[in-house]
């Protein structure tokens, strides 16, 4: 059976966050916040998500390019063919993140990835929607060269597996791996908005592409992470939906085809007089609206049903029905705008996250019938923990949304 190796990964994923949380909170460091991180989680979820229904477009193309041109007969049994994919998928993810920052439409897909203002593992996790849509693009040359499918598939997972433990900042520098391999020192550089680590340290495992190619910084100074123009929102819709928004009003305002047509191509910050960056440190930075502690349970303890079906969808995407994998892609899409709406106070979200308990019971209650003593169980509870949940929401329904408690929580 073929496994995603995505999806295998997820409760791994989970435990090193949680040790995280436990090793900076002995320390004293707060490096995590709940609100801000169910935000990357649920953009993550999303991306992933997405994948399931696009991805098989992009091997399908891959091979294509493969059996049509493929130069070498590369075998899949040689440890070779294995060496030259995790390099080779290396060096194509170097350019395809080097164009990521210096292109603006491109860009408006990445940033996602940036706009946390926190430096820990679910930072990781925050992937933008739409960058898979064009990524896979820059790896057709080894199509073209002759390396199988699968060997780039598997590598390429393997390469964003590499990257997950380099967004901490509990791990200081590494001595001598620092010259060879892309360490959370050098990825601190790159999430950094300090004028100095602007667009540095673009590889994924190996940072000689960045030494080769003049695009190398050590870190120096603790980074300000986030970007330039922060977000302010915990929204992942409006996160990877935002910049584009942004891009489509400057250019409609642009006089010339030129100038639109560099709004969109040309990098981040292009004017007719050069390019241009908002101020250091950025302004707006800080957001953070208060809630009622409990919210953080309630996020909690939904997020543990939310990530087991996404992980289930993921490791099991290609021998689940259809059917299966566009509800569980609902659930995981309803689930993460309920939460930001929560988190942000929004009104609409209390009618959202009401009626997702409600359809959440009802898919419980049809699918424990006639299942076994465990099945039915599980159903139970999962139908006691809808109403739990739904009782708690319309109790604090005022409390939720009230702008008298609307404040920042840090500046």
């Amino acid at each position: 059976m073929s496994l995603n190796p995505i999806g295998l990964a997820v409760p791994f994923f989970f435990g090193l966050m949680l040790i995280e949380v436990i090793v900076s909170w002995a320390k004293g460091r707060e490096v995590f916040r709940l609100n801000d991180g169910i935000s990357n989680l649920t953009c993550g979820m999303g991306d992933q998500i997405i994948g399931l229904f696009f991805k098989g477009v992009a091997f399908a193309v891959y091979t294509w390019v493969y059996s049509a041109i493929g130069l070498l007969d590369l075998s899949i049994s040689s440890a070779w063919t294995w060496i030259v994919g995790m390099v080779g998928v290396d060096f194509f993810y170097y350019f395809y993140h080097r164009f990521s920052h210096r292109v603006n439409w491109a860009w408006a897909t990445h940033v996602v990835h940036h706009q946390s203002e926190e430096y820990n593992l679910a930072v990781a996790l925050r992937q933008p929607w739409f960058a898979q849509f064009f990524g896979w693009m820059f790896y057709l040359p080894m199509a073209a060269l002759g390396l199988p499918p699968e060997v780039w598939a598997t590598c390429y997972a393997l390469n964003l597996l590499y990257q997950f433990w380099i967004h901490t900042r509990l791990i200081g520098r590494l001595g001598p791996m620092e010259w060879v391999m892309n360490t959370p020192s050098h990825h601190r550089v790159h999430h950094g908005t300090n004028p100095a680590y602007i667009d540095k340290n673009y590889g994924g495992i190996l940072i000689v592409w960045d030494r080769l190619f003049g695009t190398f910084a050590q870190e120096e100074e603790e980074p300000l992470y986030g970007t330039l123009e922060p977000l302010r929102s915990w929204n992942p819709f409006w996160a990877n939906l935002g910049p584009f928004v942004k891009i489509i009003r400057r250019a409609r305002q642009e006089q010339t085809l030129h100038a639109k047509w560099m709004t969109w191509w040309g990098p981040p910050g292009w004017t007719a007089e050069g390019e241009v960056h908002p101020p250091f440190p950025p302004a707006g930075r800080g957001y953070d609206v208060r809630n009622i502690r409990s919210l953080g349970a309630y996020a909690v303890s939904h997020l543990l049903p939310v990530s087991i079906a996404m992980g289930l969808a993921l490791t099991f995407e290609k021998h689940a029905p259809l059917a299966a994998l566009i509800g569980a892609s609902v659930y995981v899409f309803w689930s993460g705008m309920g939460w930001a709406g929560l988190y942000e106070r929004r009104r609409w979200a209390i009618p959202l996250e009401l009626s997702r308990l409600v359809v959440l019971a009802g898919v419980a209650l049809l699918w424990s019938t006639g299942q076994s003593v465990v099945g039915v169980l599980l159903g139970i509870t999962v139908m006691v923990m809808c109403v739990g949940s739904g009782l708690w929401i319309w109790t604090n329904r005022h409390a939720l949304v009230s702008q008298a408690a609307l404040s920042p929580g840090r500046q």
